[in-house]
């Protein structure tokens, strides 16, 4: 395959795409035709950097696949936690650079909006602690930001229609009365998947969504796990 995807695939061409979250809770893969999902593979989120190279093989296998038969390689690139956004980047990456596939990376906020059909309101996850990664939708548009339990419940007051992803942070939240939407991998298939649709992303230049500041932080930490080419 190779190249642009724009290049490879009109608009009525079945486009076959490899989905990888590594950032929550949970982990999975995907792999879907034209964003209907075919196989979706599901693994802990504390064994996804060892386990994520097999469970791709052997969803490929039971699809009658080979990675190579792919036409794009798709990944919700945080937020999260560190490892889990770097582990699921890195296998990406990996994998496009190995096979020269383009690639699509997603926010998990913005996942959980469209899940929730969400297109006015905030939609929350934990970031640890108290701390939150929040999306604000609005009619003049989006954006992504920190905040904490205490500032969100202070500033909102149950005014505005919350979505979240974890019932941990559900409870946190109790009294703006947030509705719980759990997130799986093959939510992230019709963004990813129209993301594709328009152009790949530069590998060079793809990197985690850590919405916080102290992404300088995280880069003291290291890259993340080495590119790990199936």
């Amino acid at each position: 395959m190779g190249g642009i995807l724009n290049e490879m695939k009109t608009a009525t061409e079945p486009l076959r795409m490899l989905a990888i979250d590594t950032c929550g809770e949970g982990a999975g893969v995907a792999l879907s035709v034209d964003a209907v999902v075919t196989g979706v593979r599901e693994l802990p989120s504390r064994t996804a950097s060892a386990e994520i190279i097999a469970t791709i093989r052997e969803l490929l296998a039971n699809e009658g696949l080979t990675v190579s038969e792919l036409d794009g390689i798709g990944v919700v690139a945080g937020p999260g936690s560190f490892t889990g956004v770097r582990t699921g980047l890195a296998v990406a990456k990996g994998i496009c650079e190995a096979l020269q596939l383009p690639l699509a990376t997603v926010s998990r906020l913005e996942v959980l909006a469209h899940a929730a059909s969400l297109d006015r309101g905030i939609a929350v996850l934990g970031a640890g602690r108290r701390d939150l990664y929040v999306l604000r939708l609005a009619e003049g548009g989006a954006s992504e930001e920190m905040s904490t339990v205490e500032a969100l419940v202070d500033e909102l007051k149950g005014e505005v229609r919350v979505i979240v992803a974890e019932a941990a942070v559900m409870e946190l939240l109790a009294t703006l009365r947030p509705v719980l939407h759990p997130l799986s991998v093959a939510d992230a298939v019709p963004l990813l998947n129209a993301a594709l649709r328009v152009g790949s992303t530069d590998l060079g230049s793809a990197d985690a969504n850590y919405v916080r500041r102290e992404s300088e932080l995280y880069a003291k930490q290291g890259s993340g796990p080495a590119c790990v080419r199936p």
